[in-house]
């Protein structure tokens, strides 16, 4: 839904703008460069200069445009020693007195490492934030409803590659969209939280019979199992179907599989028309200034963002999960595992992008399983570093975000800091050598969709692209297929067919990814 900076005005932050309209911050845009962090070290092919990192003190931040967030300077901090020293250097300067803040909880091999709040829940009555103060955690919500679908399934009660008919008889196009597709973002079902209107009646209670009304006749964004575009209105129905094949209300579905086995006494659905106890209230920053936020009434998101939790039940949940106490081997794999898309090359797997309720993403070349959420007042953030048993969670009260104070981005940077040295550098793309006769197939222009076009073009055996409205950056070549932009985080993969044609273009940054036809000349 959002993204920001003083850097150059261009690059993939226009995926977000592309995806359009998300109610948070799921899937992201946000690993960067500065630009000028880059400069150059040899060259590759004729006149070809090779990036080439420099290390600042400052975390990686931004490529491009950051549409609405500043840079964050972090300090160069290694290892996990003294992590909380290190913890409470990054919100020195961002966290101040009378103001909103932010929960943090670092765990690793099954024990917490630093669990501390920063900054006060209810700035008009001076409660301060802890680990146990609720926050509304938006769109992490969306790995509880795939969870739950997938248990479900376990149960026999679905099969995820069940056609949305089935369940829906009357749904148009209900026997194309199947239940995988609702949950990798993939059914081309238009996203309700994208309409221009949607955040109008955001304070009203809205009956999940209406929400879903609300979109049911919307045409199509795209084939079923086309492309991948974040959307709310799947995991609405994900909701919906929860119910009519449980036979209980999602809230009493999650409570009774997943919160009351797992100890999770401050998490659940948040009502309708009510406060809960012990709650972060949200607030914006805008203009300079913190005010409250406009406080949605969660039935308008339902099971996409409804939830609320605290950071020591969402690290209850990421041990229970990735301790198989929650889904089977067979139904992790499949959670986190990116689907196939129709026009994908199968030969070219991907291994970034969107599971099943997850975002599968790299943290310096080692995997990340994560998800953020955002909405007016609340940014939260959940990683889970497998390989090292790390999970790190960063709750929010304040969205729009005070200066430095991206969760996303915080999250992490703790994980490098506490990894430290365990943690491999990042890895320096290389440029390839790649034929001019090649690189002028990938030529054109590609549909963003949107109303946005990429186009393009080669000049003296550099490739250029331009997406509407944005400066034009350089394409440098990883292989005859797949190019990166400046430190290798924004990518672009041309897929040909059978007849080595160009038929796409996969943009991907972070956990986004828009797959672009590429238009007839």
């Amino acid at each position: 839904m959002k993204p920001s900076s003083k850097i150059a005005n261009v690059g993939f932050e226009i995926l977000r703008k592309a995806n359009n309209a998300r109610f948070d911050s799921a899937p992201r845009v946000h690993k960067f460069v500065k630009m000028d962090s880059l400069s150059t070290c040899g060259t590759v092919g004729p006149n070809r200069p090779q990036p080439c990192l420099k290390e600042k003190p400052s975390f990686i931040l931004g490529i491009f445009l950051l549409l609405f967030f500043p840079p964050i300077q972090i300090m160069a901090l290694d290892g996990s020693h003294d992590l909380p020293i290190k913890v409470d250097a990054l919100f020195a300067d961002v966290v101040q007195s009378n103001r909103p803040g932010a929960a943090v909880l670092v765990a690793r091999n099954g024990g917490i490492v630093l669990a501390k709040g920063y900054g006060l829940a209810q700035v008009e009555t001076q409660i301060p934030i802890t680990c146990d103060t609720r926050f509304r955690i938006g769109s992490i919500t969306k790995q509880f409803t795939a969870a739950a679908i997938l248990k479900l399934a376990e149960d026999g009660k679905l099969s995820i590659d069940d056609p949305l008919i089935k369940f829906v008889p009357d749904w148009p196009r209900g026997q194309e969209v199947t239940v995988r597709h609702l949950l990798t973002h993939s059914s081309g079902i238009h996203n309700f939280t994208a309409k221009a209107d949607f955040k109008a009646h955001v304070r009203s209670p809205l009956p999940l019979e209406k929400l879903i009304l609300s979109f049911k006749d919307d045409p199509y964004d795209f084939d079923p199992g086309e492309k991948y575009s974040y959307c709310n209105s799947g995991y609405v129905l994900l909701g919906s179907l929860v119910e009519k094949i449980s036979g209980q209300t999602y809230a009493s579905y999650l409570q009774k599989m997943f919160f009351e086995p797992l100890g999770m006494k401050d998490t659940g659905v948040y009502p309708s028309g009510a406060a809960i106890a012990h709650e972060a209230l949200g607030y914006s920053y805008e203009n300079g200034v913190v005010h409250r936020s406009v406080d949605w009434d969660m039935s308008n998101v339902a099971a996409s963002g409804a939830l609320y939790s605290t950071a020591h039940d969402l690290f209850r949940w990421n041990e229970a999960l990735f301790g198989q106490k929650v889904l089977s081997a067979a139904s992790m794999k499949t959670a986190f595992t990116v689907s196939v898309l129709k026009g994908d090359d199968p030969s070219h797997p991907e291994d970034t992008g969107y599971g099943c309720g997850w975002t599968i993403d790299r943290l310096n070349s080692l995997r990340e399983i994560s998800h953020g959420g955002e909405l007016n007042g609340f940014g939260s953030y959940l990683l889970r570093m497998p390989d090292y048993h790390l999970t790190v969670v960063v709750l929010l009260n304040c969205v729009p975000q005070l200066p430095k104070l991206q969760q996303w981005v915080l999250a992490r940077e703790i994980a490098r800091q506490t990894l430290g040295p365990e943690l491999p550098s990042p890895e320096i793309p290389k440029i390839a050598d790649v034929a001019p006769s090649t690189l002028k197939t990938i030529t054109g222009q590609y549909n963003l969709g949107n109303g946005l076009l990429m186009t393009v073009t080669m000049e003296s055996n550099h490739v250029f692209a331009e997406i509407t409205g944005r400066k034009r950056f350089e394409l440098f070549p990883r292989s005859d297929r797949n190019f990166f932009v400046t430190d290798g985080n924004a990518e672009a993969t041309f897929v040909r067919n059978s007849n080595n044609r160009v038929i796409k273009a996969i943009l991907k940054q972070g956990g986004d990814r828009i797959d672009a036809p590429k238009l007839a000349k």
